[in-house]
């Protein structure tokens, strides 16, 4: 009786727990919403000086294109609340040697997710939609962008350069763990490279700068992390 009655505490605080999460994000969609045209402003920063418009081709693309964005904007603000509650769950049941690791990633990642998101945007975008902009410009066929695609190529674009540099945290949880070492990575490190080189070329227009824009500091983090990886073995 004892267990179940545990149980169902545990369950009672993680209903509550995912109940706060939910009413935040319904308060920061709303207020997300309301401040829709701050919003698209700034997502149009990546093609300032393009000399481009957007345009919407159906009644309801805007107001459904705003929903997108406030929808996103709510989870992207709701991450850190979603991580601190679970974290707050799942914390009492960690053994000692498991903490330091448990608190390491959750006060790395959402840093690495807003760092290659804001990477993305700052360096990556620009680029991607310059070269976009510039391909074939003899054979008459001019621009006319959508605003919901834009939106949703620009959005895809953010959490894919965030998801990436997550790598790095993965790759020192498992040397924390023990399921693999410095060593081994270290011998992996051609095949880590051709990896990067491949999640470069399939996250970026088909040239040589961007692509290495998003390679280079992908294999920064992947050494920082064998060097981060070798002090936890220690």
């Amino acid at each position: 009786m004892k267990s179940e009655g545990d149980f169902t505490e545990h369950l009672e605080e993680l209903r509550r727990r995912i109940l706060g999460v939910l009413l935040f994000f319904l308060a920061a969609f709303a207020l997300l919403f309301f401040l829709s045209d701050h919003l698209v402003a700034f997502l149009q920063a990546p093609i300032e000086g393009l000399g481009l418009s957007l345009y919407y081709f159906k009644p309801y693309e805007k107001f459904l294109t705003y929903m997108r964005i406030a929808f996103w904007g709510g989870v992207i603000l709701s991450l850190p609340l979603a991580v601190l509650q679970a974290s707050l769950f799942v914390y009492p049941a960690l053994r000692k040697n498991e903490v330091r690791y448990f608190l390491f990633a959750v006060l790395a990642a959402p840093l690495l997710f807003a760092a290659g998101s804001a990477f993305a945007y700052r360096v990556i975008a620009p680029l991607a939609f310059r070269f976009f902009l510039s391909f074939s410009p003899g054979d008459n066929v001019l621009p006319f962008w959508g605003f919901g695609e834009y939106a949703s190529f620009l959005f895809a674009l953010m959490v894919a350069a965030g998801l990436v540099f997550l790598l790095p945290l993965f790759l020192l949880l498992l040397v924390g763990t023990g399921l693999v070492n410095t060593q081994t990575l270290s011998r992996l490190r051609p095949w880590v490279i051709m990896a990067i080189a491949l999640a470069a070329a399939l996250l970026t227009p088909p040239d040589v700068v961007s692509q290495i824009l998003l390679g280079v500091p992908l294999y920064l983090l992947f050494e920082g992390s064998l060097l981060v990886g070798k002090l936890l073995e220690k």
